[in-house]
């Protein structure tokens, strides 16, 4: 017997599980969303200018993704570690010996270049049927890149504990969320803890694909936190005992 020892041994079958779920429903939707805008596109953009068309197709990307990349994400990384552990998925590890925390890297890093070719797909399909182009700009890319490293870590982050990382991850944007559109509206005024507890999670309220390219302190602040929680994760992973204390 001789046994496959490269360190992507592993690569081969995480690009196929993620070609196979979630990466033909991203096909798929990317394809009929894309469809669906030019049966509406046809009672508008015919009128206007190839800049206005443009510029509608650059609004529909960040629009769309405003609205989904939390999902994807979720999709793509949701369970990750914890449904591994929870089933003991882990074990098969010992036929092909692996450490644990690049195991997971790999499979963060797979995920992390599917959700990115999201809006490169539905691009094409937008290109395909409108005259406005594929709409995609490099603040877009940028910060759908900025949203996977900061949902993506923290799941990754959640899924050592647990295999409902998905639903922890949603909760806490959500909150994020939703305090900062109240405080930005002025509809009402958070109590102190609240605000403690925002500025204490991570900011996923900053991460929006219909406005320019984060800089500054919000850069940082994005960037930083995502890359401490998965640098945390990687090390949990590297020292914790995985299932009930044996490691592959």
């Amino acid at each position: 017997m001789n046994p496959n020892k490269s360190p992507f041994r592993y690569v081969p079958w995480f690009m196929r599980d993620l070609a196979i779920w979630p990466g033909s429903l991203f096909l798929l939707a990317s394809v009929g969303l894309a469809f669906a805008i030019r049966k509406v596109s046809r009672s508008f953009m015919g009128d206007i200018s190839i800049t206005e068309a443009q510029e509608a197709v650059t609004m529909i990307q960040g629009q769309t993704f405003h609205a989904i990349l939390l999902v994807a994400v979720l999709m793509a990384m949701g369970g990750v570690i914890g449904t591994d552990q929870h089933r003991g998925w882990y074990r098969a590890w010992f036929s092909k010996p692996i450490a644990p925390w690049w195991y997971y890297l790999q499979r963060f890093l797979l995920a992390a270049v599917l959700v990115l070719m999201m809006p490169l797909v539905f691009g094409l399909g937008l290109s395909l049927f409108t005259t406005g182009g594929t709409g995609i700009t490099s603040a877009l890319l940028g910060i759908i890149a900025l949203g996977f490293l900061l949902y993506g870590s923290a799941v990754m982050l959640a899924s050592v504990f647990t295999s409902r990382d998905w639903l922890i991850v949603f909760i806490v944007a959500f909150f994020q969320n939703q305090v900062a559109t109240f405080s930005r509206m002025g509809l009402i005024k958070p109590p102190p803890w609240m605000r403690v507890l925002h500025d204490a999670l991570p900011p996923t309220h900053l991460i929006d694909t219909t406005g320019p390219m984060l800089s500054g302190n919000a850069l940082l602040h994005v960037a930083g936190y995502g890359v401490a929680m998965l640098l945390a994760a990687l090390l949990l992973l590297k020292y914790r005992p995985l299932g009930s204390g044996g490691r592959a």
